[in-house]
C-alpha cells in the first residue's frame, strides 16, 4: 500500500529546507485494506501571527509508485502493452458537438493510452476550465506487466497531475493547477483528495476499483435500498395543472417511477422556455421565486400528486451562479463573484452567500417535501475564480468556493438524511470522488438533452465509464423503442419522453412505459455489481454491444445484448465471468428458462434488437 506524501515550496524552498517556516501540514489518511488503497489530504496552516511567504508548487500527492523493469527491446519494434503506460479516461466533450457530430460525442469516457516506455519521459494532464471532469476524467491507470494501480483526484475545480519514469517507478505528483498563495494568520485550508489503489496481475482490478467506489465513495440512502434514482421528466414551464394530470396518467397506467423530476423554467419570469432549447429560462437563473401564472400555488398540488402515486418530488436548481439582472444579485451583490460578464458566481467561499444558499434550499425542501434535489451548473467557474483572487492568493478564492461547496452538500445531507443530491454539471462534468461520495448522477452527458440522441452513442459511455463507476445514470426520451431505453439502463434513470407541453402519450405507449419501467426496476440491483464488456466499446454500427453484470453476494447477475443496426451477425457467443457449475438462466424477451454455465450462446435474428438475459445459481429457485 501506497505511504501518503505531499510537497510544496515555501518562499522558492522545499518546505523542509526553508528556514522559519510557520505552515503545519496534517495528513488525513484513510486505509482500504480490502482494496489495497489509500485516501488523503493535506492541511495546510499558519500558525504565525503575521501573513507567511508564499506556498507554491504544492503538491497533495508527490509519491513515487513502483512497477517491473522494463527495458525497450529496440526502438524499431512496436511498443506492447508490457510496457509503462498511463491509461486515462476521456470526460464531457464540448456541448455544441453533441448535435451533429456522434463519432466526437461517443468519444466521452473513452480510454486513452500514453506510453512512458524510456527512462525520463513525462505526461503531463489536467481538467479543463474548472469542472473536475470536464475534457478528462480524474481517474488515471499507472501499469507494466500487468501491476500497477488506479488513482483518482478528489477536487471539483482546477486539477492537475504529473507522471514520469524513473526506470522501475513512476513519479506521480498532483494537486491543484491554479494554487500560489500566502496564508493569513491562523488560517487553515484544505486541497485535493488523492486515493490510490495498488493491484497486481492476478487481481481483478476494474471490479476491485468498482467495489472501492461502491463500498466508500456511493452515499447510503436510508429511505431507498438503490442509491440513485428513477424520474420522469416534467419540463419547469409545464402547468403545475398538467403536471398533476400526466402523474396521475402515468401512475394509472402502470408507470411507478419513484421520483418526478422537475427541471429548469419553473422560476422567475421564464417566457417561451418550451424545452430546453428554447426562451429565457437561462436569464432567470438566480431567482428561484416561483413563476406564478403557471404555479399558482407553488408546486404543492404537484408535490402532493406525486406523493399519492407513491413518489417524491426532485426539483432542479442552478444554484451557484445568477445572472446580472436577477434581483438577488441587486440585492446582495456581495453574494457574487462580478467579473463583468452576464452569468456571476456565487461565492460558496462568502460565509454570507452560503448561509444564503443553505437557508434557501432548506426553505424549497422542507415546502416541498423533496426528495431529491438537482444541483446544475453550467458555467466554467476558472475566470471568475482568477478574476476574485487577491495579488499573492491565487487560488484561494476556488479552495474556498470549492470547500464551500462540500460543507454545502454535507449540511443538506445532515439536515435531511434521506435526501438525494443529483450532480449536474453541464451533464457529467463533475465526476470526481469528492462529489460522488455526497451525491448521484442521472445526467453522465448532456448528450440525452438532444431530440435524437442515438442510443449506440448512449451504451457506447456507457460501456466505458462502468470500468470504474457503478453508480452513474442516463435517460431517454424516445417511445416505443426499447433499444433506446436498455441502452441507457444505468444505476439512476430517468425518462423525459412526457415532458414538455409538445409532448403526449397515448394508452399504448404509456403501457409500454410501465413495462420498461417494471423490467428496469426488476434488474438495476445488478448495476451496481461486477461489470464486464464482451463487446464493442466504440461507436462501430456494424457491432455487437454485451455487458455482463455480476453481483458476488448472491451469485446471480445478468447479460445486457445489442446488435447494432449495422451488424451482419444473427449470433454472439461469450464465456461468462465469475460462473463456476450450472446456472438457471432467463431470457426476460423470449421468456425462456434454461440451464447453463460458462458458455453462453445468444441468438438476436433482427438488427437493431436487445435482450437481456438473467442468472443465478441452480437449484435455488426458478426465474421469472
Amino acid at each position: 500500500m501506497i505511504k501518503p506524501d505531499f510537497s510544496y515550496l515555501y518562499d522558492g524552498l522545499p518546505y523542509k529546507q526553508a528556514e522559519n517556516n510557520p505552515i503545519k501540514t496534517t495528513v488525513n489518511k484513510r486505509e482500504f485494506t480490502e482494496f489495497n488503497a489509500v485516501e488523503w489530504n493535506v492541511f495546510y496552516e499558519n500558525t504565525s501571527s503575521e501573513n507567511s511567504k508564499i506556498l507554491s508548487n504544492i503538491y497533495d500527492c508527490d509519491v513515487l509508485l513502483d512497477l517491473p523493469e522494463y527495458a525497450r527491446p529496440s526502438p524499431a519494434l512496436r511498443i506492447t502493452e508490457e510496457a509503462p503506460k498511463i491509461i486515462w479516461m476521456q470526460g464531457c466533450v464540448e456541448g455544441d458537438a453533441y448535435s451533429f457530430n456522434d463519432e466526437r460525442s461517443a468519444q466521452e469516457f473513452a480510454f486513452q493510452t500514453d506510453y512512458l516506455f524510456e527512462n525520463g519521459m513525462r505526461k503531463a494532464y489536467e481538467n479543463n476550465k474548472g469542472r473536475s471532469s470536464d475534457q478528462i476524467m480524474p481517474y488515471f491507470e499507472i501499469a507494466c506487466s500487468g501491476k500497477g494501480y488506479i488513482a483518482a483526484i478528489g477536487w471539483t475545480g482546477c486539477w492537475r497531475v504529473e507522471f514520469k519514469r524513473e526506470k522501475t517507478r513512476i513519479h506521480m505528483k498532483a494537486g491543484l493547477r491554479c494554487a500560489e498563495f500566502y496564508l493569513k494568520p491562523m488560517e487553515k485550508i484544505r486541497t485535493a483528495t488523492i486515493l490510490i489503489m495498488s493491484y497486481d496481475a492476478k487481481e481483478n482490478r476494474y471490479n476491485m476499483f468498482r467495489d472501492l467506489i461502491k463500498t466508500y465513495y456511493t452515499p447510503k440512502i436510508s429511505a431507498k435500498e438503490h442509491p440513485g434514482v428513477l424520474a420522469a421528466l416534467l419540463w419547469g414551464s409545464l402547468p403545475s395543472n398538467e403536471m398533476t394530470n400526466r402523474i396521475k396518467k402515468l401512475y394509472s397506467g402502470g408507470a411507478k417511477f419513484e421520483e418526478y423530476w422537475i427541471d429548469a423554467a419553473w422560476n422567475g419570469q421564464s417566457a417561451n422556455s418550451e424545452n430546453t432549447f428554447d426562451g429565457s429560462w437561462a436569464d432567470e437563473i438566480g431567482n428561484w421565486a416561483f413563476n406564478k401564472d403557471i404555479h399558482p400555488d407553488q408546486l404543492r398540488n404537484v408535490s402532493k400528486a406525486a406523493k399519492d402515486a407513491g413518489a417524491a418530488l426532485m426539483l432542479w436548481f442552478e444554484l451557484e451562479h445568477a445572472t446580472n439582472i436577477t434581483p438577488i444579485v441587486k440585492e446582495h451583490p456581495e453574494y457574487f463573484i462580478n467579473n463583468g460578464e452576464k452569468f456571476l458566481l456565487l461565492n460558496l467561499g462568502s460565509e454570507a452567500a452560503w448561509a444564503y444558499a443553505f437557508n434557501l434550499l432548506k426553505t424549497y425542501f422542507n415546502m416541498l417535501d423533496l426528495r431529491c434535489y438537482r444541483q446544475d451548473f453550467n458555467i466554467p467557474p476558472d475566470i471568475p475564480w482568477e478574476f476574485a483572487d487577491r495579488p499573492g492568493r491565487r487560488g484561494i478564492t476556488e479552495i474556498y468556493h470549492i470547500l464551500g461547496l462540500y460543507k454545502l452538500f454535507d449540511a443538506l445531507l445532515c439536515e435531511f438524511p434521506d435526501l438525494i443530491i443529483d450532480n449536474c454539471a453541464s451533464g457529467g462534468r463533475r465526476l470526481d470522488i469528492e462529489m460522488l461520495k455526497r451525491s448521484v448522477t442521472l445526467y453522465r452527458s448532456d448528450y440525452q438533452c438532444i431530440p435524437n440522441p442515438d442510443p449506440d452513442v448512449t451504451n457506447t459511455h456507457n460501456t466505458n465509464i462502468s470500468r470504474y463507476l457503478p453508480a452513474t445514470g442516463c435517460s431517454t426520451k424516445l417511445k416505443m423503442d426499447l433499444y433506446a431505453a436498455r441502452s441507457t439502463y444505468s444505476a439512476s434513470w430517468g425518462y423525459s419522453g412526457y415532458a414538455t407541453a409538445a409532448c403526449s402519450m397515448s394508452e399504448e405507449e404509456i403501457q409500454w412505459l410501465s413495462e420498461v419501467v417494471a423490467e428496469y426496476i426488476s434488474i438495476r440491483k445488478y448495476f451496481l455489481g461486477h461489470f464486464y464488456n464482451f463487446g464493442s466499446d466504440k461507436l462501430d454500427p456494424s457491432a455487437w454491444v454485451i455487458w455482463q453484470y455480476h453481483d458476488v453476494s448472491s451469485d446471480e447477475g445478468m447479460i445486457m445484448a445489442f446488435r447494432r443496426k449495422n451488424s451482419p451477425n444473427a449470433e454472439a457467443s461469450i464465456s461468462l465471468n465469475e460462473i463456476d457449475g450450472e446456472y438457471a438462466f432467463y431470457n426476460l424477451d423470449t421468456k425462456e428458462n434454461f440451464i447453463g454455465g460458462r458458455n453462453l450462446n445468444i441468438k438476436l435474428p433482427r438488427k437493431y434488437s436487445s435482450t437481456i438475459i438473467v442468472y443465478k445459481k441452480a437449484g435455488t429457485s426458478e426465474i421469472e
